[in-house]
């Protein structure tokens, strides 16, 4: 008897599973409440901050460039974008409360997990392989906690998925659908680079995933050519309004210098020091973190007085002469911002819960990825936009600090190339199993 229903069980549930796999609007509704619900659940419980004084640095200058949005007082800024706080001034504007706005925010967040499951089926994933990647996505314990804040991560993730969606997949075609689409990746990316200026360093990759994927180089060009001018159509009117405030061109920010001497200077050689965020959250300065201006070392006070985008001219040049000056001291800083930003070290540093909820699940899904490449192979050229992730947040830690939050693409490149991996491996196990199984 226990037999048997175990067996009507399992029929029941394979059942279910054949009719979700069959409706793919059903399953990015229930994928978009799943991943809503982790993060409202965890931003309810743990991390909704009740004042703007509780929250991060970044976080809340963000919320203040809003604030001073909504009163039409921006000052001029060569170091900040404002689609962040633009997004977040118009949120504020239906309803001027910060858990409101952090409910709205977590809803936002919260098509990432959906968008992932349609991108895998789009570059030639499963339903069930894409079913997979998008629940993984919705609880991914570092995704969920960045998605319950006021980070600019929150819009980025979903807004990168709409990028890599709306690229065409394979070889050109030519088509008049084709050149749209690409023209639209590109000025959804350069959104996104309003939102998140580290994107603009994804173009090199883009291109080369372009490449990878058209197998011939003159159709990737042809097709790249459009994407760029895609990206420049939301881009150049910034930055002609930035090169002509501050009299010396400037693509969307200025601030390339302080991001590379915060994260490759000598004073972070000093040792790990514990620290404790607005919020209460545990973290600590060293090797492959990132120290502010005036902490550096590489400006007087004197200098410190100087017009910002002065200054990280300066840091610039002073961080890449330390660098060359000392290269093997440099070269252990960039080893650690990779350590760091893969959950390699510290372990425990930053407390048992992010060891549990953050460095374990990290390096697990490093093993698997590596187990997916040597096991479950595939057509892994198909698979570019998805491993070439990783590859494109190591050159942003490499350039500026190995900070979690950059690792977001690369987290979902990976779990997309996981699930497909995993679920290639069952039905080559199974061929009796239905190819959508």
């Amino acid at each position: 008897m226990i037999e048997a229903g175990d067996v009507g069980m399992r029929g029941r549930v394979a059942a279910m599973w054949r009719a979700l796999m069959a409706r793919p609007g059903l399953t990015f509704l229930l994928l978009y409440l799943l991943s809503l619900c982790a993060c409202l659940a965890l931003g309810l419980i743990h991390e909704f901050r009740s004042s703007p004084l509780q929250l991060d640095a970044d976080e809340r200058e963000y919320y203040e460039l809003a604030s001073q949005a909504m009163q039409g007082a921006i000052p001029p800024s060569a170091r900040r974008t404002l689609g962040f706080p633009l997004l977040l001034a118009g949120i504020r504007s239906l309803h001027d409360d910060i858990l409101f706005v952090q409910i709205i925010v977590c809803a936002l967040y919260a098509l990432s997990a959906p968008l992932l499951f349609l991108l895998v089926r789009k570059i030639g994933g499963s339903n069930a392989a894409g079913t997979v990647a998008g629940a993984v996505l919705g609880v991914w314990p570092p995704a969920v906690f960045y998605g319950s804040s006021l980070y600019s991560e929150t819009v980025a993730a979903p807004l990168f998925l709409l990028v890599l969606l709306a690229l065409p997949v394979g070889r050109s075609s030519g088509s008049t659908c084709w050149r749209w689409s690409m023209l639209l990746s590109g000025a959804l990316l350069g959104l996104l680079a309003h939102v998140r200026p580290m994107y603009l360093l994804f173009l090199p990759f883009l291109a080369t995933i372009m490449w990878i994927e058209h197998r011939t180089l003159r159709p990737a060009l042809r097709g790249f050519a459009l994407v760029l001018l895609g990206f420049l159509l939301p881009v150049l009117p910034w930055s002609i309004a930035q090169t002509q405030q501050f009299r010396h061109p400037i693509l969307l920010t200025a601030n390339g210098g302080e991001t590379l001497a915060g994260g490759l200077n000598p004073n972070l050689l000093q040792g790990s020091l514990p620290m404790t965020t607005p919020s209460g959250r545990k973290t600590w300065a060293g090797p492959g973190k990132w120290i502010p201006i005036h902490e550096s070392g590489y400006l007087s006070r004197e200098e410190l007085k100087l017009p910002y985008d002065r200054q990280d001219e300066m840091l610039r040049e002073r961080a890449s002469h330390w660098a060359m000056d000392n290269p093997g001291e440099a070269a252990w800083i960039e080893l650690r911002k990779i350590g760091y930003m893969w959950g390699i070290y510290p372990l425990a540093q930053n407390g048992s819960l992010q060891l549990w909820f953050g460095n374990l699940p990290t390096m697990i899904l490093l093993a698997l990825t590596l187990w997916c490449f040597v096991v479950a192979r595939g057509p892994q050229a198909k698979l570019v936009r998805l491993w070439a992730l990783p590859l494109f947040t190591v050159a942003v830690a490499l350039i500026s600090w190995g900070s979690w939050r950059f690792r977001q693409p690369g987290d979902v490149g990976l779990i997309a190339f996981c699930a497909i991996g995993l679920v290639r491996h069952v039905q080559a196990r199974r061929p009796e199993s239905r190819a959508d199984a």
